[in-house]
C-alpha cells in the first residue's frame, strides 16, 4: 500500500528541520520541498536526500518552485495534490526578532504571522485540492484566526507537545517507572511552555489542566510538582528541531490506521492546545471524563493574556492586551488598534519598517 505525500512550502528553519526529520520517517513516499527559489528548494531537497540515505531512508524527494504570491499557485498546487502541506511562513520569524533584542510581548508580533498565513489561506481556499493544512506559524492563535474568518489550518503541531516528554521523563524518575508507561493529558496554550521548559522556577503557571496517569493510578500531583522543576532549554534555531520532532509525531499519528494519543494545538476554531486522539480517519479532541469542553477552551481563553492577548473575538478579531498596546505605542509611535486578517498586512509593515530603521 502506497504512502500519503508531503508538501513542505516555504523554507525558514522549522520547515528546513521539519524536511530533514520527515526525510527519515519512513511516514512518506514523496516529500515535496517548495519554495519561491527554486535554487533554494534544490538546496535543501539535496541536504535532506543525502542525510536521509546515509542513515538508509529513502524516500522520493522533490524541489519545485512554488510561490503563494504568484498567479500559477493554485494550478500547481492541483497537479501536485499533496495529501498534507506543512507550512510555517512568516514575514520576521520569532529567533530573528530574539537576536535583534527586541522587548516586546509577543503578541506584538502576530501580524507578521497572520499576513502571510492570510495570503496562503486565501490561494488554499481557491485552489481547493482537499489536502489536510498543518498550520506551524503561532498556531495556538492564528489557526482558530483563519477558521472563524473562513478557511483555515486543520491544526498545528507545537508548544503543547513538547513539554509531555518532561513530564514523562521526571515522573517516572520520581516513582519508579518507566517514561512510556506515564500517560499524560494537558490542556495549554502556547505561552505555558516557556514557564515549564525554563532554567528558573515558577510558581505560578499560566493557566492550563494536567492530568497524568500510571497504569490507572493517578500522579497528576507528582507531575504539577515536576512541570515546575528547572529546565535549562535553549529557546534558540535549536529549538526549531524539537518542534519539528513534535510535528513528525503527529504526522505518525495522522497516517496511521490505528488511533494515538498526541497533543496538537490550533485545532480547526479552538484557542490553545488540547489532548486529541488521531489517525489516518482524522482527530478527536480526548478530554478525561472529569474535564469538560467548556472548561478546556475557558482555560485556553484565559491564558491568552500570558502572550499579550485580552481576547480573540467569535469573528476572529485579535484584541490587544493594555500592556502589548502600550508597548507597540511606544515602539511604532502610534497605536495599531486590534488585528484581523484584513488588516495583518499593514501592521506588519508598519512593525517592518521600524524594526529595520
Amino acid at each position: 500500500m502506497s504512502k500519503p505525500s508531503l508538501l513542505i512550502l516555504s523554507l525558514g528553519e522549522l520547515s528546513t528541520c521539519m524536511l530533514e526529520a520527515a526525510a527519515r520517517s519512513d511516514l512518506f513516499d514523496t516529500i515535496i520541498v517548495a519554495s519561491r527559489s527554486k535554487q533554494k528548494a534544490q538546496e535543501r531537497a539535496g541536504n535532506a536526500i543525502i542525510g536521509a540515505g546515509t542513515e538508509g531512508h529513502f524516500p522520493n524527494i522533490m524541489a519545485e518552485e512554488l510561490d503563494f504570491g504568484a498567479p500559477d499557485f493554485e494550478e500547481k498546487l492541483r497537479n501536485m495534490a499533496p495529501d498534507f502541506l506543512f507550512s510555517a511562513p512568516s514575514l520576521m520569524p520569532w529567533w530573528k526578532l530574539d537576536e535583534l533584542g527586541i522587548d516586546l510581548p509577543f503578541a506584538a508580533f502576530t501580524s507578521l504571522h497572520l499576513a502571510l498565513m492570510t495570503q496562503l489561506r486565501n490561494r488554499l481556499a481557491a485552489a481547493d485540492c482537499g489536502t489536510t493544512w498543518i498550520g506551524a506559524s503561532y498556531p495556538d492563535v492564528i489557526n482558530a484566526v483563519l477558521n472563524r474568518t473562513g478557511f483555515g489550518p486543520n491544526f498545528g503541531i507545537g508548544n503543547v507537545q513538547e513539554p509531555i516528554a518532561k513530564i514523562r521523563i521526571h515522573v517516572a524518575r520520581t516513582i519508579g517507572c518507566k517514561p512510556h508507561e506515564v500517560e499524560v493529558h494537558l490542556v495549554a496554550q502556547h505561552a505555558f511552555e516557556y514557564y515549564v521548559l525554563n532554567k528558573t522556577r515558577f510558581d505560578v503557571l499560566p493557566p492550563h489542566l494536567l492530568k497524568a496517569t500510571v497504569q490507572g493510578r493517578d500522579v497528576s500531583d507528582v507531575a504539577a510538582k515536576v512541570l515546575r522543576d528547572p529546565f535549562p532549554f535553549p529557546y534558540d534555531l535549536h529549538f526549531n528541531r524539537v518542534t519539528a520532532s513534535a510535528g513528525i509525531e503527529a504526522l505518525g499519528a495522522l497516517t496511521s490506521d490505528t488511533p494515538v494519543a498526541i497533543h496538537l494545538p490550533g485545532i480547526g476554531p479552538f484557542l490553545g492546545g488540547y489532548p486529541v486522539i488521531a489517525s489516518c480517519a482524522g482527530v478527536d479532541i480526548a478530554l478525561p471524563r472529569e474535564w469538560t469542553m467548556e472548561q478546556a477552551i475557558a482555560v485556553n481563553q484565559a491564558s491568552l493574556k500570558w502572550d499579550g492577548i485580552e481576547d480573540v473575538t467569535s469573528d476572529g478579531t485579535i484584541v490587544y492586551s493594555d500592556q502589548t498596546l502600550n508597548a507597540l505605542h511606544d515602539f511604532l509611535g502610534s497605536t495599531p488598534g486590534m488585528l484581523t486578517p484584513e488588516n495583518a498586512q499593514q501592521q506588519a509593515s508598519a512593525l517592518l519598517r521600524t524594526i529595520t530603521g
